[in-house]
């Protein structure tokens, strides 16, 4: 089968579904939310960016560095743990309560005269979600939970999106969502994650 499927392809031949269906669940969970969520999903990547712009004051690091070294110690951790993480890598140089992997990575971004480069093909999520600490907001950050907004309630949810071309089409899908309700793809995929996580925006 080939590698270059359309987006809908690529999400009916490896995910079992369509760009429609993964639009219309997303926007049926942004339709969900109370105003307190909209809010907080709009407030979300604008909090984290003046984080970002704080601790690259502090540290005399440019925002770029410390946008990647965030994104990178973020798989699978908290958002609090991730920030505490970063300013503890970023002061002390080290960063005990961070997964070793991710710690690994963020240090590579550190010795990096091109920070982006630290972030493989592999790596989508994390490259999107350091754009989205800058403040770029025509790419998503789509994580296990926007990835079952988008599929729907299955346990494969996680394995879906490391398939070729899944990650890529489930992120037109909330750029399409976006669309249709009239807001930017980035607070759509910040509300919607809170809403599939009850509320809890950390």
């Amino acid at each position: 089968m080939s590698k270059s499927l359309s987006p809908n392809k690529a999400l009916q031949h490896r995910a079992g579904t369509s760009t429609r269906a993964c639009v219309d669940r997303i926007v049926s969970t942004f339709n969900r939310a109370t105003a307190a969520d909209i809010e907080a999903g709009a407030q979300w990547y604008g909090e984290g960016e003046n984080f970002i712009r704080s601790l690259a004051a502090q540290t005399g690091r440019d925002i770029e560095t410390v946008a990647a070294v965030v994104a990178h110690l973020s798989p699978r951790t908290t958002w609090q743990r991730n920030l505490f993480g970063a300013t503890m890598l970023l002061t002390t140089g080290t960063a005990p309560t961070c997964i070793a992997a991710n710690v690994e990575r963020a240090r590579k971004a550190l010795d990096s005269a091109d920070p982006r480069s630290t972030f493989g093909k592999g790596a989508p999520k994390t490259r999107r979600f350091m754009a989205n600490l800058l403040g770029e907001r025509d790419v998503v950050t789509v994580d296990v939970w926007a990835a079952r907004v988008a599929l729907g309630p299955r346990d494969d949810a996680e394995q879906c999106l490391s398939r070729v071309g899944v990650y890529d089409a489930i992120e037109r899908a909330y750029i399409i969502a976006a669309q249709r309700l009239g807001v930017d793809p980035v607070t759509v995929q910040a509300t919607t994650w809170i809403v599939a996580r009850g509320g809890r925006a950390n």
